[in-house]
């Protein structure tokens, strides 16, 4: 691990400490944290302002580097005895695109934004998206930026350039005043560019690299048989609710109730589970004599009286969505010579898992991992498809597909 000052420039290498724990992330911030001892001349080498990069042995790159945001001192009577500990914690470099807004016209100021023609602005869908993410990193942080916005020491490199025809995916947004990280993480949702700010310890800057992630899923795999896995663990969940009834604005004996239930999940898993949802925005009521919707107020258009009703539908739709059931499986890799991240995979790449007689293909979208204080890594924890990218990891098909060839297999042992 070496530590670099506000200006970038090298200062030293930490590599004695009690605990450091990292996690990479695609196309968001990762984050690190590092114990150790307090009054040590390593501890002192990192300041405000600097940061770290981490390195892998055999890897001509740093697997992660970023600023630190963090000092927390550490004592207690039985274990951080003496001067104590220092937990120093931050982000990755791809911080830098989440401390800049997409102004609706970055070629002017913010207090000069109203001079604009536009308070939106149109990202062009005729350019490849790893055209975009540069070129709106470049406008907020990098020299195509307003001058008290640039950040130094950052260097963008060549712009990336493809024809129309490439096979890059596209993105047609609008901007107005988003923060810019979080717009490339919904860009990067439908599986396109992304990006990453690493240090680069010759020139001593951080550089911006726009990459396409790879398809490693034939040649990198995870199963038991292979001994690259330490631990696999898999989990299928019941759901929370199975029939939604929602009421709408009618009063009294009036009030119209609506349910809709998920008879496949009550087939499968023997239960039923109500909910009620108070939608009383809903302007239906009952006819008393049908037990059929009808409008609550005599003013509503024909239209509203049918959008009405599919608002019910959609509400409990998104009951269901919140409370569906859920499958989903964690991997422990263990790094091999021949499988090893930072050296064969990286996050971005499309990794295949084998386990119970069923093969799972998605893209590595964060990997946490645990250093002790020999150096050596303890935990290596990837995490695929939806599970890293801010949403709730829900492959019920494929845990459950993983769950009936298990069965079936132990019923011919």
């Amino acid at each position: 691990m070496e530590v670099f000052d506000r200006d970038l420039k090298r200062i030293g290498e930490i590599d004695e400490w009690l605990s450091l724990d990292f996690t990479v992330r695609l196309a968001q911030e990762g984050a690190w944290q590092l114990l150790i001892k307090d009054g040590t001349r390593q501890a002192d080498l990192i300041q405000k302002g600097g940061g770290i990069s981490i390195w892998q042995d055999g890897v001509d790159k740093p697997v992660l580097s970023g600023p630190v945001d963090t000092f927390q001192k550490y004592w207690t009577k039985i274990q951080h005895t003496g001067p104590g500990s220092l937990y120093i914690a931050g982000k990755c470099h791809n911080t830098l695109a989440y401390r800049r807004l997409a102004f609706p016209d970055p070629s002017k100021a913010v207090t000069s934004q109203y001079q604009s023609t536009r308070y939106q602005r149109l990202v062009s869908p005729l350019k490849p998206m790893e055209e975009t993410i540069w070129e709106e990193l470049n406008k907020a942080l990098g020299p195509n930026a307003q001058s008290d916005r640039r950040i130094g020491g950052v260097n963008f490199g060549e712009e990336p350039t493809g024809p129309i025809t490439s096979p890059w995916p596209r993105v047609a947004d609008w901007l107005q005043m988003d923060v810019i990280g979080t717009k490339i993480e919904e860009w990067f949702a439908s599986k396109g560019a992304a990006y990453r700010f690493i240090y680069n310890p010759q020139t001593q800057q951080v550089d911006l690299e726009v990459f396409r992630p790879r398809n490693l899923s034939k040649t990198v795999r995870f199963s038991p048989d292979l001994g690259n896995l330490r631990e696999y663990i898999w989990t299928l969940s019941a759901p929370k609710v199975t029939r939604a009834i929602i009421g709408c604005a009618g009063e009294k004996r009036e009030r119209y109730y609506y349910q809709k239930a998920d008879t496949d999940s009550e087939t499968e898993w023997g239960m039923q589970v109500e909910q009620f949802v108070d939608r009383r925005d809903i302007q239906l009521k009952v006819d008393l004599n049908t037990g059929e919707p009808v409008k609550s107020d005599s003013t509503m258009s024909d239209d509203e009286f049918e959008d009405a009703k599919t608002s019910l539908a959609d509400a409990a739709d998104t009951v269901f969505a919140e409370s569906a059931k859920s499958g989903n499986f964690q991997i422990y890799p263990i790094d091999t010579a021949e499988c090893a991240f930072g050296k064969h995979y990286f996050v971005g790449d499309t990794i295949t898992v084998s386990v119970d007689g069923t093969e799972y293909v998605d893209v590595v979208r964060e990997v946490t991992i645990s250093v002790d204080d020999g150096g050596n890594t303890q935990d290596v924890a990837p995490k695929i498809g939806q599970q890293g990218s801010g949403e709730p990891l829900n492959l019920y098909k494929t845990v459950s597909e993983m769950q009936k060839k298990l069965r079936r297999l132990e019923a011919r042992m």
